[in-house]
């Protein structure tokens, strides 16, 4: 099922993406535009959200940065100590920012040829351009 432009709005989502290296980023949508592979199915979206939830730890998370605005910073080291690169919206509910910020770094990061093949699969459909490994920041838009 399609996730809707409203509900896009609406909603703190959590999506997922993989960059060139094979790094897997979290990203927590805070009410923006998702990229059109990720609103395609809301059914993968939670295939993928339930598989690294339920991931064991496989290392610290480290913090990368703390905002102003009150951010429950455990959820992105929950994502960090998993493996996943954290991100946040920088500018929560404003649909044409695209951009994001770093906010956990993991220490052992996870790769895509360490997940099973049906979800690495349904990581290449959103990928960002280029390594994440270096990034503070990243422009959601570049991400296919």
């Amino acid at each position: 099922m399609l996730i809707s432009d409203n509900d896009q709005l609406e909603a703190d989502i959590d999506w997922f993406a993989t960059d060139s290296d094979g790094h897997i980023l979290h990203m927590a949508s805070g009410g923006g535009v998702l990229p059109e592979s990720v609103a395609a199915s809301q059914e993968d979206l939670m295939t993928l959200h339930q598989y690294f939830l339920t991931l064991p730890e496989t290392g610290a998370g480290f913090l990368v940065i703390k905002a102003e605005r009150g951010i429950r910073y455990e959820s992105f080291l929950r994502y960090a100590r998993r493996g996943l690169f954290s991100f946040d919206k920088v500018q929560l509910h404003i649909r044409a920012d695209t951009r994001y910020q770093l906010l956990a770094r993991p220490a052992v990061p996870l790769l895509l040829a360490e997940l099973p093949p049906e979800l690495a699969q349904l990581l290449h459909h959103t990928q960002l351009p280029g390594s994440v490994a270096t990034l503070d920041q990243l422009d959601a838009a570049a991400i296919a």
